[in-house]
């Protein structure tokens, strides 16, 4: 059963991480990889969230499905790697260090901010 929630949650984060990059892209363009870094920010503060309410308690399907499945499928390294590589033969290696800087430095506050506000509104 933890193996189904996983999958199911895993192809419904792809494809949400494919409709915000796709929609993000089309308003902004393809210069900067923004579609990607929202989606990792916006996965980060949402894993945040929910690390902070599982110290609470949760059902036994909350985890593979949300944390692992969904917010697995629609965070993604892989891609953010790619895209930094992308920047730097592309664009230069100034492009490339402001992804990684704002990929890392905004996502880990978002997993802070998701914490801290999953304690605060208990």
């Amino acid at each position: 059963m933890t193996a189904l929630l996983v999958f199911l949650g895993g192809g419904l984060g792809a494809l949400a991480r494919l409709g915000l990059n796709e929609g993000i892209s089309k308003l902004t363009g393809d210069r900067f990889p923004l579609g990607i870094l929202a989606c990792n920010v916006l996965g980060c503060f949402l894993i945040g969230l929910a690390s902070g309410y599982l110290s609470r308690s949760a059902p036994s399907w909350f985890t593979p499905l949300i944390m692992i499945g969904f917010l697995g499928g629609f965070t993604t390294f892989s891609t953010f790697a790619r895209d930094t590589v992308n920047l730097f033969t592309e664009r230069g290696l100034a492009l490339a260090a402001a992804n990684i800087l704002l990929s890392v430095c905004v996502c880990l506050f978002a997993v802070l901010l998701g914490l801290k506000l999953s304690q605060t509104s208990s």
